[in-house]
């Protein structure tokens, strides 16, 4: 008769991370024994039940001899994607090359079959699946399971609050924009634009929480700590940098008093054109304390510095240019046209050495790269 296995799956390796269970567990008594390590220590979790499931099932396979039957977990990593993925077909094989089944039962909870399914189908016959829910609510179980475990997986949050937080942005600016394009200080203005503000603010939420932004501050964060207890340069540089960033803003909002703008978007020009120098030194001065950091940390001189600094002057010539003329277009005072002109001229012009100079470095590299190889040989 064929041998069936009865398999429990646990892709976000909550019986390791929560159980201390070493997976793969093949064996009635040994798979009781985790089932009671997990809901010790998690009663609440649904994959206690998808593994008392798959006992059960055993027991009553064995007890109306239905051939040879075992039952065995496996489980993934609670990184759950590509690398919990990986270890369900690392213990997977390891179980199949001790089993040796010829069919299986899939018990679980149904929340992530999608994933697991195919996993085992291409390496084994499935007869059928189980799915496990508690009996109290099993819809609203299986509903709330669902939307945790997408939440806790990075790759389905960003698939799925992603495009919703960008849907309320972009439906709450339709509405923002008006009230700000008029006056925001009158009272009415000010009242309608609270609601779709509010779904602003919610739709940012929801990005920031798709892209994990409070685990990227914290290691942010802590890298700027270390660096601070070992005496890095960057540092200080990082605190002139946001000095001069900053005094940019601060300049750019006080350009903009006694100056009668007849629009937001004048407004906004002005603003933008007597800020970005400030705010490009503070980038360059940035750039010099990486470099000090890496020559004292390496003894080697970043060679890209001298590119991105080029470029950075580049960048500010081209936009000042462009802002100059449309500040022109405004009948504003910046002088004649031969200025922006010129600033646009000189701009393309720096983007034309700073191009030069990059092909030379990368030649060089490759020339040095090629004698040494020479002289090694």
């Amino acid at each position: 008769m064929k041998k069936t296995l009865v398999l429990v799956v646990d892709r976000d390796d909550d019986f390791g991370v929560k159980g201390r269970v070493e997976t793969p567990v093949v064996g009635v008594e040994r798979c009781s024994i985790a089932a009671t390590a997990l809901g010790i220590a998690d009663p609440e979790d649904s994959d206690v039940n998808a593994l008392y499931a798959a006992i059960n099932i055993y027991l009553d396979m064995k007890s109306e001899n239905l051939g040879e039957v075992e039952v065995a977990l496996i489980c993934g990593n609670e990184k759950v994607g590509h690398r919990s993925d990986a270890a369900i077909v690392d213990e997977l094989e390891t179980v199949l090359g001790d089993v040796s089944p010829d069919r299986v039962v899939l018990v679980g909870d149904g929340a992530e079959d999608e994933y697991i399914y195919p996993i085992v189908s291409s390496r084994v016959p499935i007869d059928s699946v189980k799915r496990v829910y508690v009996k109290q609510a099993p819809g609203l179980e299986g509903t709330v399971y669902i939307i945790s475990k997408m939440l806790e997986d990075p790759a389905k949050r960003k698939r799925f609050l992603v495009p919703l937080g960008w849907v309320l942005i972009l439906i709450s600016l339709v509405y923002l924009i008006p009230p700000i394009l008029g006056n925001i200080s009158n009272g009415d203005s000010l009242y309608l634009a609270t609601t779709p503000l509010m779904a602003f603010l919610i739709g940012a939420l929801f990005i920031l929480y798709a892209y994990n932004m409070q685990e990227r501050f914290l290691k942010w964060k802590n890298k700027w700590v270390a660096r601070v207890k070992r005496g890095s340069v960057t540092a200080t540089f990082m605190l002139v940098s946001s000095l001069f960033a900053i005094s940019g803003v601060i300049i750019g909002y006080f350009s903009l008093d006694g100056v009668y703008s007849p629009s937001i978007i004048q407004s906004t020009v002005l603003f933008a054109s007597n800020a970005l120098w400030p705010l490009l030194f503070a980038v360059l001065v940035y750039l010099v304390g990486d470099l000090l950091d890496v020559y004292f940390s390496t003894r080697t001189i970043k060679l890209s510095f001298i590119v991105g600094s080029i470029n950075i002057m580049s960048i500010g010539l081209i936009i000042t240019s462009i802002l100059d003329f449309i500040l022109a277009s405004f009948d504003a005072d910046v002088g004649n046209s031969f200025l922006y002109v010129g600033e646009f001229i000189f701009g393309v012009v720096m983007a034309f050495i700073s191009a030069m100079v990059h092909r030379h470095i990368v030649a060089a590299i490759g020339q040095f790269g090629r004698e040494k190889e020479e002289n090694a040989v």
